[in-house]
Parts: C-alpha cells; sequence; structure tokens
C-alpha cells in the first residue's frame, strides 16, 4: 500500500465524528478530491479489514468491529487491568497459584491480557495474549455461561482427552456456574492444569472480564477448588464495583 493511500484511509477515518455517524461513498469522494470508483474501493478494503462496515451493499458506512476493538485496546483493556490488579494480587497471594484476566474475543475464543505469577515455579506459563477456546477453559465457561451464548448441537472440539465436547453436558455445567456464580476446568485445556474461573460484570449485569486461577492439579485438586472458587467470584466482585464506580456516567470502557 501506498503512503498516499494510508493517507487517504487515514483521512475516511477521521472523518467519523459522532458515534453511529454513517458517510457515504460520494461524501468521500469529496472528501478525498477522487472519483466515486476510487472512494468505493478504499472504503470496501477497509471494510473488508473490519475498519468500516454496512449492512448491505448501496448503504452508507459506519466505523467497523475492528476499530471497536482495537480501541478497546487501547482505552478499555488498559482501565480494566488496572482496575483488576490489586485484586488479582490478592488471589494469586492467597492462593499461591497463576491469576488470569480475560476478555471475550471473535466469535468462539477468549484472550488473556494480564497475569499475576503465584509463588510456585512448577506450572508457571506465561498467557498473557494467548487466545483459548471457551469451552475448554474455566474463564471460557465463565462467558459461555454469563453470557448466555448458543452451543449448537455438534460435537464441541477436543483439546484434551478431558474436553467436554457434548453439548448438553457443557450447557448443565454452564447453567450450574451462573447459579454458583463460579466454574471449573480439569484438564480441559491442558493436561494436568485445573483452574476456576468468576465474572466481572458491568453495571448493568453485562459480562465484560473474566478472572481465572489456574494450577497443576496436585496442588488444585477438586477437593481444594471449591475454596479457591469462592474467594475467587468475591475478588471479581470487587473488581466489578471498581469498575463500575470508576466507569463514566452511560457504561464502561470494556468490550
Amino acid at each position: 500500500m501506498s503512503i498516499q493511500a494510508v493517507d487517504r484511509a487515514l483521512r475516511v477515518l477521521r472523518a467519523f465524528e459522532a458515534p453511529g455517524q454513517e458517510i457515504g461513498v460520494q461524501d468521500f469522494a469529496r472528501l478525498l478530491s477522487v472519483h466515486k470508483s476510487t472512494a468505493s474501493r478504499l472504503a470496501s478494503t477497509l471494510a473488508r479489514n473490519g475498519l468500516l462496515e454496512r449492512v448491505k451493499v448501496g448503504q452508507p458506512f459506519r466505523l467497523g468491529p475492528e476499530l471497536r476493538r482495537l480501541g478497546t485496546l487501547a482505552l478499555g483493556r488498559s482501565d480494566l487491568v488496572a482496575q483488576a490488579r490489586p485484586g488479582m494480587e490478592r488471589l494469586a497471594a492467597e492462593t499461591g497459584e497463576t491469576v488470569t484476566l480475560g476478555v471475550p474475543e471473535g466469535a468462539w475464543q477468549l484472550r488473556v491480557i494480564a497475569q499475576v505469577n503465584g509463588r510456585f515455579l512448577v506450572g508457571l506459563t506465561d498467557w498473557v495474549g494467548h487466545m483459548t477456546a471457551l469451552h475448554a477453559t474455566s474463564d471460557g465457561k465463565i462467558v459461555l455461561a454469563f453470557r448466555g451464548m448458543a452451543l449448537g448441537a455438534e460435537p464441541l472440539e477436543a483439546v484434551t482427552a478431558h474436553t467436554i465436547t457434548d453439548p448438553t453436558v457443557l450447557a448443565g455445567q454452564l447453567e450450574q456456574a451462573r447459579r454458583d456464580g463460579w466454574a471449573t476446568a480439569l484438564g480441559e485445556f491442558e493436561e494436568g492444569l485445573h483452574g476456576v474461573a468468576a465474572p466481572i460484570l458491568e453495571s448493568d449485569g453485562r459480562l465484560l472480564a473474566a478472572l481465572s486461577v489456574s494450577g497443576p492439579s496436585y496442588r488444585c485438586s477438586p477437593e481444594r477448588l471449591p475454596s479457591m472458587a469462592r474467594l475467587c467470584a468475591e475478588i471479581a466482585a470487587e473488581i466489578s464495583g471498581r469498575v463500575a464506580a470508576s466507569a463514566p456516567r452511560g457504561g464502561t470502557n470494556g468490550s
């Protein structure tokens, strides 16, 4: 892509000045002083990459989901991590295990955006930036449970021999997670890794993120997990309160 094309793309994106604003191809052409066909190709390229979107062909464009994602990375997630870190550090200190903060991304994945390490070397993995399948992790199950996402009827991918692949069985776990306020995963994403997670919610009850604590199965036994989960849920609720208290009127900056 030429410097001129990049400059034109940036001018198109900066033309949007209000939430929900829509701009047509003819307006882009006038803005750039180019032929309508040139403006149309540029807008279509931006749309293919998620920077613009429109309901159907022939209608004006608006800012696309990729810009919202990037904006969340730049602003919302940094704010969220700052609000969550004290609680994450407390959870890691009290359990001794690795604590992560994850947010939904894409159709069926979760991205880890922050981590606080426990006091043990065994089982220590740097998860930040990793994408995980929602059905195979405790924090992913929280996303499925608290966003009410449909599972469908087809078997789910087996990440390990312990991954829950039956949608009916998983649906039962998600219902239990909604009742308890926390979810578990026992070697379902990585053999020998057990974890629990709880939701971080916006003031209106929508899911913002998932707080998780995990470690090797010999330390995080099924018998120990409920106490870890209750502490995780308690701290997640405290983080939810801090996020809500610091949010501008009308909502949070989260995704």
